[in-house]
Parts: C-alpha cells; sequence; structure tokens
C-alpha cells in the first residue's frame, strides 16, 4: 500500500458513509463482525494480520444504500443492526485459537450472520468451529477458492482437511472457483474420497453464478444445520485481487464474487462468513485488493437485510 496520505473524503449530509459500527453490547444483532488476523502458519509470506483494520477503514468510501431484492433501496445503516466486536490478538493454531473459537460462538449465539476478518486462511477453522458450536455433525461449508486447503500439517492450507478432521461430513462440503495449475493431483484424490463437490473455475464460465449458489447451498445445508462460508479473495483473477499471495490469472471477476457473496449470505442457514487470504500490505495503491473485500462485507449486509 501507498505510504502517502490518502485525500481527505468529502462531507455530505444527505450522503452518509458507512463502517464505524459500534461495539457489541450484549444485546441480538443482525451482523456482528470480528477480526482473526491470522498469519503465522502461512505457506507464503504474508502480512495478513494488517488487513482487518485496512477493512474496517474502507467502509467510509462507500454509502449504506443497497437495492435489495423484494425490499427495493435499503440504507443497511438504519434496516440492520450491525456491530464490530474488534480483533482477537493472536488467533492462530498453537496461540489463541482457542479463545477466537470461543469470541465466534459468542457472537454467533446473537448474530443472525458472523462476518469474520482474516487474516489468512487458517482463520477458517475458528470461525467456522465457533459458528457451529457443538452443531458440526450436520454443519456445511462452502468455499470460494482457487485451492483445496486439504494439505497435510496445519498451515493455511489446511482447514478444510482439518475441519473434516473435527467431525465436518465432507459430503457436506462444495468448492467453488478450485483453479487448474494451483492444485495438486494428490489433493485433487483427497477431495474425491471425502465426497467433496468441486465446482472447478472453466464450470462458472457456462453457469450463472446463481445457480451454482443454490447448488451449493442444497448440499451444504443438506444436513439441517448452519453453513459456513470461506471467501479465500484468491479466487479471484490476480488483476482484480492483487494483493492476495496465491491468485492467479483467470479467476472469478469481482462482480462474480460479489453476486456469489450476496446470493449466499440471503440463506438463513448460512450463519457466518470469513474473508481471507489478503495482505493490506501488499495492496496496490489504489487499494483494490481491500476495498472488495470491504464490498464484500457490505454484499454480506445485503444478503442478510434480503432474507
Amino acid at each position: 500500500m501507498s505510504d502517502q496520505p490518502s485525500p481527505a473524503l468529502s462531507h455530505d449530509p444527505l450522503w452518509p458513509r458507512t463502517g464505524g459500527w459500534p461495539r457489541p453490547d450484549g444485546a441480538e444483532a443482525d451482523a456482528a463482525l470480528i477480526g482473526l488476523p491470522t498469519r503465522r502458519t502461512s505457506l507464503s509470506p504474508t502480512h495478513a494480520d494488517a488487513t482487518p483494520s485496512a477493512v474496517r477503514d474502507a467502509p467510509r468510501r462507500y454509502s449504506a444504500l443497497a437495492h435489495v431484492e423484494g425490499r427495493g433501496a435499503v440504507d443497511l445503516d438504519e434496516a440492520l443492526r450491525i456491530v464490530d466486536a474488534g480483533d482477537i490478538a493472536e488467533p492462530d493454531h498453537g496461540r489463541d485459537e482457542d479463545a477466537a473459537v470461543a469470541a465466534v460462538r459468542a457472537l454467533a449465539e446473537r448474530a443472525r450472520l458472523v462476518i469474520a476478518l482474516g487474516g489468512d486462511n487458517a482463520a477458517t477453522v475458528p470461525a467456522a468451529l465457533g459458528a457451529w458450536g457443538d452443531g458440526i455433525a450436520s454443519a456445511g461449508l462452502i468455499t470460494f477458492d482457487a485451492h483445496h486447503d486439504l494439505r497435510d500439517g496445519i498451515s493455511n492450507g489446511s482447514p478444510v482437511r482439518r475441519l473434516i478432521e473435527a467431525g465436518l461430513d465432507g459430503r457436506r462440503v462444495v468448492q467453488i472457483g478450485i483453479a487448474d495449475f494451483a492444485n495438486s493431483l494428490a489433493y485433487a484424490r483427497r477431495a474425491q474420497e471425502l465426497g467433496i463437490t468441486v465446482i472447478p473455475r472453466d464450470a462458472l464460465h457456462d453457469r450463472p453464478i446463481a445457480d451454482v449458489v443454490d447448488e451449493a447451498l442444497s448440499i451444504a445445508g443438506a444436513g439441517g444445520g448452519a453453513v459456513h462460508v470461506d471467501v479465500d479473495v484468491d479466487v479471484c483473477d490476480r488483476a482484480v485481487a492483487p494483493a492476495c499471495p496465491a491468485s492467479v490469472p483467470g479467476g472469478l471477476s469481482a462482480a462474480e464474487l460479489r453476486r456469489a457473496v450476496r446470493r449466499v449470505t440471503r440463506d438463513p442457514r448460512v450463519r457466518s462468513l470469513d474473508l481471507t487470504e489478503v495482505d493490506a500490505t501488499a495492496d496496490t495503491p489504489d487499494g483494490r485488493t481491500v476495498r472488495l473485500v470491504a464490498t464484500l462485507v457490505l454484499e454480506a449486509l445485503a444478503g442478510v437485510a434480503g432474507r
């Protein structure tokens, strides 16, 4: 990111900016944010722990106005109660991952949707486990990701394998956007053996993203439990997500991912969502990757407003 200070934003009392949501006070909420700045087990050098704070600043560039299906123009800040629980200081495995799980669980008990800001993809483990609580046996998982995340060991390349080993049924896992030349045959075979539904990037060229999301929800939600959605932003084309260490040319467009996030969060079975694998310190001077993540937060809120 550029070291130059950003120009002051204009002020218009009739065009309020969004973001800056309050801390939880114990009451019910429509949506709750929490930062899970994981980075210590990353397979690539990263400062992904800088991303939650950068994403919190970015919504100031946007308003809360969304055109919600069935409701028309909606100011999300007026229509929803949105809270921000701040960051877990050391959410990585071997440090305070258990504290991160507990914090997400407490939010999930009071919020219709928990949005976890990563951090690298290791954040998916505490985000999902916290949101599912004791319901992992009936839970489902949808990933938007270029990678299977089934690696051995403990890293940002292993969250899906770790969740399955914790009790998640692989037959209720759907992976959308898996990229050619970004995985190995061994892990592709592992996904097949575990019963995971894989919808590769190339398949999305011929199908509306809404149909893909609906299929994923029917599979992940088949157990009747809560569904967690992992949005690894490296599923996007590198041109729109240059701050993702492992993004590749030819991934999803920003528009495709925005539509997918709004569609998937409209479903009340989706109780949690994470946004991961962005290193804010490696972004372009215009901050395009961080701005994309901020709009995905807003799309998720618009999804909740459409329930």
